[in-house]
């Protein structure tokens, strides 16, 4: 017992010192004070080592060989995300100070912090609600983004919006009560337009399929009134060849007998 305390002492010794030298490494960060763990929340705090053994997944990941300028910049992406500013504490590594109250003072704060710590480092928003952690991994470097009320890992792509509109008709999707035309077209503004400029090329409907009219109907009375129109000449080709003649002569002759 008695020499475990003598090694812990030993061990705040030597974090104190350290933790006296961080502000003059950390070039271009101002280094207010120290934070001790019971001044965090202790879910917060649990969030690095969810981190760590890969229970929450990554938000982003960058190559660790790209170039300063980008890794600096993909960066400060992630703690946009998680709304943390210029003021924050930086996680240091020791255990009697474990996280250092931060201020950014100019654009050096980032390759510093490359220098001293690494790729893996870990923020906690000054006004303790959200975590950020990178971890170095053989061939890329991981981003980790926890907290309260922040967005999803993933955003949809708003280029599916205009494929979207222009699959969904109109005419298909609004029930059709007392709607005229006009009005089913009023929410899409696309077809609407369509429908104001007809296309020539397309033949209309109109043309295409004729109104239909009451004479389609086959009317069979005046094919039956022919052969019955013919019964009467029928029956005077049955008289006599001579009678028509006699008739005829009978009323030449008549004048002439007067005289």
């Amino acid at each position: 017992m008695r020499t475990e305390n003598i090694n812990r002492k030993f061990k705040l010794h030597d974090e104190r010192r350290i933790a006296a030298q961080l502000p003059e490494q950390l070039v271009g960060l101002d280094v207010v004070g120290f934070g001790k763990p019971d001044e965090f929340p202790g879910e917060l705090l649990n969030y690095f080592g969810e981190f760590a053994n890969g229970s929450i997944p990554p938000r982003s990941r960058i190559y660790r060989n790209a170039q300063p300028n980008l890794i600096d910049a993909w960066l400060l992406e992630l703690l946009r995300g998680a709304r943390i500013g210029d003021r924050f504490y930086l996680r240091t590594g020791l255990e009697y100070f474990p996280w250092a109250d931060c201020r950014v003072l100019d654009h050096r704060w980032l390759e510093s912090l490359r220098r001293v710590l690494g790729a893996n480092q870990g923020y906690i928003a000054h006004d303790k609600s959200s975590a950020v952690m990178t971890l170095g991994t053989q061939y890329e470097v991981l981003g980790f983004v926890a907290g309260a009320g922040l967005p999803g890992a993933v955003d949809a792509g708003p280029a599916e919006e205009v494929p979207t509109r222009r699959i969904v008709h109109a005419p298909a999707v609004v029930a059709v009560h007392d709607l005229t035309p006009a009005a089913a077209l009023a929410g899409t503004p696309d077809l609407a337009a369509a429908a104001a400029v007809p296309d020539l090329s397309i033949p209309q409907v109109t043309e295409v399929i004729p109104a239909p009219e009451p004479a389609v109907a086959p009317t069979p009375e005046p094919e039956a009134a022919a052969p019955r129109a013919t019964e009467p000449v029928a029956a005077k080709s049955e008289a006599p060849a001579d009678e028509a003649p006699t008739q005829l002569l009978t009323r030449i002759v008549e004048p002439a007998e007067t005289d």
